[in-house]
C-alpha cells in the first residue's frame, strides 16, 4: 500500500511530455488495473456515478468502463501542472459501536452490489489519504473546482484500502471528533490530541476549500497519523 501512495506522489508531480488538441478542456493519463496506459489522451471529465469515461485517440472517441480502471491523472490541457488524481471506488461507513466497516450498497442492495463512485485525492500520507466525492469537475480559469452537494464529502483510506465515510454536521460537530477518534484509535497519540478541543479544529479556516465549510483540519491529521503508535 505504501508503494501506491508512493506513486500518487509522484503521478501529482509527474511532468508532461505529450499535450492535447486545443479543443479539449482537459488532458488525462488511465492506468488501468490490466498495467495498460493511455497517455496523454484527450478526456472528458466524469460526474459523480458515471460508470464510464470518454476519452478521444487519434480523433475517435472511446468509452473506458470505470470498473477496468485503476485510476485517472488529468489536468486542464492548457495548465499542465494543474493535476488531479482520481478513482472509481466503492465506499463505506464505519460503525462506531462495534469497530466494523459497512459497504454502501445503495441502488444495488437488492443485487448484492457494492456502490462505487469518483473520487478525487485531495492529501497523501503515509498511513492514510484523504479522498473527496464530487458531482461535477469544472474548470474555473486555471483551476479544476469539483463540485458536491454534500456537507461532508471527505474519505479517509488508510492501508486496507476502503474509503471510509467521514461524518460531520454543522450543528453537531462533536460527533466527527468522537469519530474521528474512534477511526485512529490505534493511534494513542493522536487521539490524545484529539480529546483536546483546541486542536485540528479552527472555525476561522473552515472556509479555506471554497464555499464548502470544513473546520476540522483533516489534512495535518493525513500527516499526523501514524499506524499502531503508542504513547511513549
Amino acid at each position: 500500500m505504501k508503494s501506491y501512495f508512493r506513486y500518487l506522489v509522484f503521478a501529482l508531480t509527474l511532468s508532461v511530455s505529450l499535450t492535447a488538441g486545443a479543443a479539449s478542456k482537459f488532458t488525462a493519463n488511465i492506468k488501468m488495473l490490466n498495467g495498460h496506459e493511455y497517455s496523454a489522451v484527450e478526456f472528458t471529465t466524469p460526474k459523480a456515478w458515471d460508470k464510464e469515461v470518454t476519452v478521444k485517440i487519434d480523433g475517435e472517441k472511446l468509452k473506458i468502463s470505470g470498473d477496468s480502471i485503476d485510476h485517472i491523472v488529468f489536468w486542464p490541457t492548457k495548465y499542465p501542472d494543474n493535476k488531479q488524481i482520481i478513482c472509481w471506488h466503492t465506499y463505506g461507513s464505519l460503525d462506531t459501536e462495534n469497530g466494523e466497516y459497512k459497504p454502501n450498497l445503495g441502488h444495488n442492495s437488492k443485487k448484492g452490489e457494492l456502490s462505487r463512485q469518483w473520487f478525487a485525492l485531495q492529501n497523501v500520507g503515509e498511513y492514510v489519504n484523504l479522498w473527496s466525492c464530487f458531482s461535477e469537475v469544472k474548470l474555473v480559469k486555471d483551476q479544476v473546482n469539483l463540485s458536491t452537494t454534500l456537507s461532508s464529502p471527505y474519505f479517509f483510506q488508510k492501508q486496507d484500502g476502503r474509503f471510509v465515510h467521514v461524518p460531520f454536521s454543522l450543528f453537531k460537530s462533536g460527533k466527527t471528533r468522537k469519530w474521528l477518534s474512534e477511526f485512529f484509535s490505534d493511534d494513542e497519540v493522536l487521539v490524545e490530541l484529539l480529546s483536546d478541543k483546541s486542536q485540528l479544529y479552527d472555525k476561522s479556516s473552515g472556509f479555506r476549500h471554497g464555499s464548502l465549510y470544513t473546520p476540522y483540519q483533516y489534512e495535518d491529521i493525513v500527516k499526523l497519523y501514524v499506524a499502531d503508535r503508542k504513547k511513549q
